[in-house]
């Protein structure tokens, strides 16, 4: 529960109406209750932002005289809503001992007084854990890790040794950080192992989503900027290197030693080969098969979309053509060369 003064100076508003008005829940226009908080962006109809039930609402001044309740004049009502969405975070109800008497923590960690840990989790020697930590149950973080202020792992999170997470980072169910790579050596047609010896740095404000996998280092570290936010089911390589502010939907895969700049955009499924490098502001869209650098910054697209199977079929035929009809054009062109430079010499 928060009141709308609070809730203003959040998102950087302006309360019209009660700031002391309380709402306990924040919900969509079409179904919000009258202890409701919804937001408002221009493009819906005007009739859902009449209509709602909504005790506040959170909109641009443009679009005040529409709503006739308490209301929160932002610039942006989706960011706002976002950052408000911060105050109705499920949060867990700690028990009063902060640490849970069946948490196995190593004698040689230090916790901060104000961390919290769950039942059956396990926290390894040298660790460092820092004020406001929240470690769900079941839990795991291995030897010499570091865990930055107020950042929180849910229940059956797997951080390996070594790995360094910053502040008010939050990684949900089944993250794995600091696994081994996938890197192996070839004897006469056999593999051998190549013993990944590095770790993995992440950076403050970072979220990782459920499943998903950051590999360690195999000599150097794996490393994640600040403000980077991954989306379940995502493959992150060993010695792979992201730029701050770069965002990747689900199942993105990212091959060993690519380096991803700032503020990239990684569409759903897209996936980059190892040893790339892709520049700064880079749009990957869905379902992107990236083979090559990219230096500079733009929308890159690779897929053909869904079509009926009839069209596929001939849209694939002709894929398979274009090789023996781009020679019958090179042949046609330099024979059409040949003969006008034989019409010329004619001339003379």
């Amino acid at each position: 529960m928060a009141n709308l003064r609070l809730i203003a100076k959040v998102t950087d508003g302006q309360v019209h109406g009660d700031g002391a008005f309380e709402v306990s829940t924040l919900s969509s226009l079409e179904t919000a209750a009258g202890n409701s908080l919804a937001f408002y962006v221009g493009g819906a109809p005007a009739t859902q932002l009449q209509n709602t039930a909504a005790g506040a609402v959170l909109l641009q001044r443009q679009h005040a005289e529409l709503f006739d309740r308490h209301k929160i004049i932002v610039h942006n009502p989706y960011l706002a809503y976002a950052r408000a969405s911060v105050l109705f975070a499920r949060s867990a109800n700690h028990a009063p001992d902060k640490i849970h008497p069946r948490a196995l923590i190593a004698a040689s960690a230090s916790i901060h007084a104000d961390a919290v840990i769950g039942a059956y989790s396990v926290i390894g020697a040298h660790c460092t854990i820092a004020q406001g930590v929240v470690i769900g149950s079941h839990a795991s973080v291995g030897d010499g890790c570091v865990l930055g202020r107020d950042t929180a792992l849910a229940p059956g999170v797997r951080i390996h040794a070594r790995s360094r997470i910053g502040a008010r980072c939050n990684l949900a169910e089944g993250a794995v950080v600091g696994c081994n790579g996938f890197g192996y050596a070839e004897n006469h047609g056999e593999w051998v192992r190549i013993e990944q010896l590095g770790g993995v740095i992440i950076g403050d404000d970072v979220d990782i989503g459920a499943n998903t996998t950051i590999a360690r280092g195999a000599l150097d570290n794996t490393v994640l900027g600040d403000g980077v936010k991954l989306d379940n089911h995502i493959q992150i390589a060993h010695n792979v290197q992201v730029g701050d502010h770069t965002i990747m939907a689900g199942c993105v895969a990212i091959a060993g030693s690519a380096v991803i700049g700032k503020r990239c955009r990684l569409g759903g499924r897209a996936a980059i080969l190892g040893h790339l490098e892709i520049a700064d502001d880079v749009h990957v869209n869905a379902n992107s098969f990236i083979a090559k650098s990219i230096p500079q910054a733009g929308v890159y697209s690779s897929m053909i979309p869904a079509r009926p199977a009839a069209q596929w079929r001939k849209t694939v035929a002709n894929l398979h053509r274009l090789e023996r009809l781009a020679k019958q054009i090179q042949t046609f062109a330099n024979q059409h060369r040949y003969d006008r430079g034989a019409a010329l010499g004619d001339r003379k």
